[in-house]
């Protein structure tokens, strides 16, 4: 039931309690010590505010394992223990892959079978698990939502597919729903992810731009925002206005003849949002070219966002399944971490097997 595209949501939700916490959360270290108080906060909001939701809770690895380190009810922490004690779940599988993971109809689930007998003996029909990230971009905790009536959950499940796709609050999801708590998740999660875009992004700048790993990127950023008693949002806009070129300044792409069947190819620029349709038909036809494998050189690459990667692994999945190899023999600081904070480094080959230690295309 989506409604009219809305770019904006109303200034009484930005400021609502839920959409605070979520924010709030966006913009910490990860190993800031409010880093819990905050997912306990956002579990016990969530329960009393979002329609449907009648028990709510926070899994997160601690240690050698998954626990539930907030909960809304011992019934909850059930359900979570029951994923826990499998490694199996809507839950583990949100931290794993830092995507939400909805479930529309428990009773139809055979996936995940303590997750299962647990849900279903406590009445529940449906829920959703839904990745947290502070600062640090990979998730710190997923909120795990269980409701008894599907209806009611409908549009929280399908609000939060849409934000996550998009990474910025979409406005046909706040159009679909009419309940309050709903729209405060929904909200908060937009304008979090949206934090944590621009932080990754000043994080990938602040690596190339001195060759720095990203555990110092990430003290560098701090310290910035400490120093000006700014959030880690506003530092990393701060960065990105500083040494970034205008949005929009688009990608080059650069073949070499191919040798032995293997192709060089070189990409510099920058691959983002908003893709240029050239470039995703340049990428494309390279798999009409008569190599079998493609080197990929992204040192020239200022920037990555996650659209970008998708093209990089809609390549790689389209070359295997020709029975091809896509693969980045050599990378920037920045596509170093966007591969880092994905997973997605040994999707697309990166590291090579081989390597002259330089990130040199060999």
């Amino acid at each position: 039931m989506c409604g009219s595209e809305s770019s904006f949501a109303p200034d009484d939700e930005l400021r609502a309690p839920l959409t605070a916490l979520m924010v709030s959360l966006a913009e910490l270290p990860d190993d800031d010590p409010a880093v819990d108080e905050l997912l306990a906060a956002i579990a016990a909001s969530a329960a009393g505010t979002i329609a449907g939701v009648v028990y709510a809770s926070i899994t997160a690895w601690r240690g050698a394992g998954f626990t539930t380190v907030a909960a809304s009810s011992d019934l909850a922490r059930a359900v979570d223990d029951a994923q826990h004690a499998e490694e199996a779940g809507p839950c583990v599988q949100a931290a794993r892959t830092g995507k939400p993971v909805n479930v529309p109809d428990i009773a139809a689930t055979m996936a995940w079978p303590g997750f299962y007998r647990q849900a279903t003996a406590l009445g529940l029909r449906a829920s959703v698990s839904v990745p947290l990230f502070a600062g640090g971009g990979v998730p710190v905790g997923v909120l795990n939502l269980y409701g008894r009536e599907p209806s009611a959950l409908s549009a929280l499940l399908a609000g939060v597919h849409a934000v996550f796709a998009a990474e910025q609050i979409p406005g046909s999801a706040l159009d679909a729903c009419d309940d309050a708590g709903t729209r405060q998740l929904l909200v908060g999660l937009g304008l979090a992810l949206q934090a944590r875009v621009t932080i990754q992004r000043a994080l990938g700048v602040l690596m190339a731009w001195d060759g720095s790993d990203a555990a110092e990127a990430r003290r560098m950023l701090q310290e910035r925002a400490t120093a000006r008693s700014a959030v880690l949002s506003v530092a990393a806009t701060e960065v990105l206005a500083a040494v970034m070129p205008a949005p929009g300044s688009g990608v080059q792409v650069t073949t070499a003849p191919a040798v032995g069947g293997t192709m060089l190819v070189a990409l510099t620029g920058e691959v983002a949002a908003p893709l240029d349709i050239d470039v995703l038909t340049r990428l494309t036809a390279l798999l009409d070219e008569p190599a079998r494998v493609w080197k990929l050189d992204l040192t020239g690459l200022r920037f990555c966002d996650l659209a970008g990667l998708r093209v990089l692994v809609d390549l790689q999945e389209r070359a295997a399944a020709a029975g091809r190899t896509v693969r980045v023999v050599a990378a920037s600081g920045a596509v170093r971490l966007l591969m880092e904070v994905t997973g997605t480094a040994w999707l697309l080959g990166y590291p090579p097997a081989s390597t002259n230690g330089n990130d040199e295309p060999g």
